[in-house]
């Protein structure tokens, strides 16, 4: 409960969720806001003489309860056990690994795979000047601008933020302004200074300048920009390798939409329960990252009479050639979100069956590229130019990741038979050691005339011989096995040469886990190197 309490005092705004062995366990006022929420069972515990609520589930079971506590209005901090327990430390080391917030989420049962999920933040400078940022962690897009109050206004309605940064002591003006339309997490003054800002941008994109991303006179857009940096860093994000760049919003682009207008013409969202936006009319695309552009297209429609006539021509060459766009179509179907994959790759969240799918995704990509390189508009030759098919990664993957890939790297056969010696040969001591398990069965058999003697294994004791209570009343177990459990029908039984096999089985398994961990992680630094080109992908 100290480790506990310690942990709750580095993050009194967050209701925590603290590893206990199997389960997250909540205390207090967290058990009984969670117990409402997630409609656990509350009880309490007994702490020196005090009550103390509780509340909790199994770990297994976060994917289930954490979108529901985000939903909630809940920042959510999650305390984990940073060592594996065992018989000499009676207390494990524990540490808060991650704050999960509307604006930071990751997780696909938090995002909608058709719409981004921005982070924002805005700085205000001067009535006249201020400063706003938004950043998608889950595709790394990262855009800023700055204006008066109506352009910001109109910005945040089109990007509809899942979330909204500001420093602290302007929160009344904030609310005056804005009201609660947005979720919204108040920080210190400190953290939007400009000099703070412009180191922390210049040290993520480890640069000299910010010239080169057309942003170095937007100096209020900057400090917007470094407050969501500051914010990764203490949700437990890092500084995360696939924000590599940042973009100015090129207002005089599009046609100005103000945020009245994107409202009463219902270009996004309807104005009544049962309506239906503009977008969802349109929206006939097979990718989550298609969809994500056009929603964009919608709320901030090109002013340039060329560049729509741009992408006019490249409509008319799909429909010009339908086998082509048959093509197309069939490949980016296969695909799925190769964006939020390759960030995922980058924060280190990407599970196994994940790299599998950014392997497929990639394959994917060939015949597109082959097709746009041979075709007679330029427009989607240039295009096909801008995709790299990352073959070397792809060889890679397919040499390390086996066929039939898990979710949980915990549930093994995750590294391909023959892609590392070391491994085969842990995996080679199971194999055989099933079948020695099967030999020395047999042979106690025959000895003990116990016919239908069998090997079982838990989590208490290990392997056990399992004697029926009629050969036990027998007299046939012999004097040198251990007796380790009475069950209703029959007794459990150790020996020797049983222990002797246990330790070479487990000895192994325990390697082929931690040679498995290891081999995943070269997987996922190897698809962080390649994260920038498999993002530009994407956004074709």
């Amino acid at each position: 409960m100290k480790q506990y309490y310690d942990m709750k005092a580095q993050h009194p705004d967050a209701l925590l969720l603290f590893r206990v062995g199997d389960f997250y366990e909540t205390f207090g006022q967290d058990a009984i806001e969670c117990s409402k929420v997630l409609g656990i069972t509350l009880t309490a515990r007994n702490n020196g003489g005090d009550k103390t609520e509780l509340a909790g589930f199994p770990y297994h079971s976060l994917d289930l309860y954490l979108p529901r506590l985000v939903r909630g209005g809940f920042r959510v901090a999650i305390c984990e056990q940073l060592e594996k327990p065992s018989k000499e430390k009676k207390i494990v080391k524990r540490g808060v690994t991650e704050v999960v917030t509307p604006g930071v989420a990751t997780t696909d049962k938090l995002l909608t795979h058709k719409e981004n999920n921005y982070l924002a933040a805005i700085h205000l400078a001067s009535k006249k000047q201020i400063g706003v940022s938004f950043l998608d962690l889950s595709t790394g897009e990262f855009i800023v601008s700055e204006g008066p109050a109506e352009v910001i206004e109109k910005l945040l309605q089109s990007y509809q933020p899942q979330e909204l940064l500001f420093a602290r002591p302007k929160k009344e003006h904030i609310n005056d302004w804005l009201g609660d339309q947005y979720y919204s997490y108040a920080l210190d003054d400190w953290i939007f200074m400009s000099d703070y800002a412009r180191e922390t941008l210049l040290k993520q994109f480890q640069t000299t300048s910010l010239k080169g991303f057309g942003v170095e006179e937007l100096e209020a857009a900057q400090v917007a920009a470094g407050a969501i940096l500051y914010y990764l860093e203490l949700t437990g994000k890092g500084s995360p390798a696939h924000i590599q760049s940042i973009s100015r919003i090129q207002s005089e682009q599009f046609v100005w939409l103000d945020r009245f207008t994107i409202q009463n013409l219902e270009l996004i969202r309807p104005l009544h329960p049962q309506g239906v936006a503009v977008v969802d009319i349109l929206d006939e695309t097979i990718s989550p990252m298609g969809a994500r552009l056009l929603k964009k297209w919608v709320v901030f429609p090109l002013s340039s009479k060329s560049a729509i006539e741009a992408r006019h021509d490249i409509v008319d060459a799909f429909g010009a050639n339908p086998d082509f766009a048959d093509l197309i179509r069939a490949q980016i179907h296969q695909i799925g979100d190769i964006e939020r994959l390759a960030s995922k790759a980058a924060l280190g969240r990407i599970n196994p069956r994940e790299a599998g799918q950014l392997n497929f995704a990639l394959s994917a990509l060939v015949p597109i590229d082959t097709a746009l390189a041979k075709h007679d508009l330029a427009a989607l030759r240039q295009l096909g130019d801008r995709i790299n098919i990352c073959s070397e990664l792809t060889a890679f993957l397919s040499n390390m990741l086996a066929d039939d890939l898990p979710v949980q790297l915990s549930k093994g056969a995750v590294i391909k038979s023959g892609a590392d010696q070391e491994l085969d040969e842990y995996r080679s001591i199971i194999k055989n050691a099933e079948s020695l398990l099967a030999e020395l069965q047999q042979k106690e058999a025959a000895e003990t005339t116990i016919t239908n003697l069998k090997i079982g294994f838990n989590n208490v004791f290990g392997y056990y011989f399992e004697v029926t209570n009629k050969y036990k009343n027998q007299g046939l177990v012999p004097e040198h096995w251990v007796r380790k459990q009475t069950l209703t029908g029959s007794e459990r039984y150790i020996s020797e040469d049983l222990k002797v096999l246990e330790t070479k089985i487990l000895s192994a398994r325990g390697n082929i886990e931690t040679r498995e961990a290891a081999l995943f992680d070269q997987v996922v630094t190897t698809i962080q190197d390649y994260v920038q080109p498999i993002l530009i992908n994407g956004r074709q």
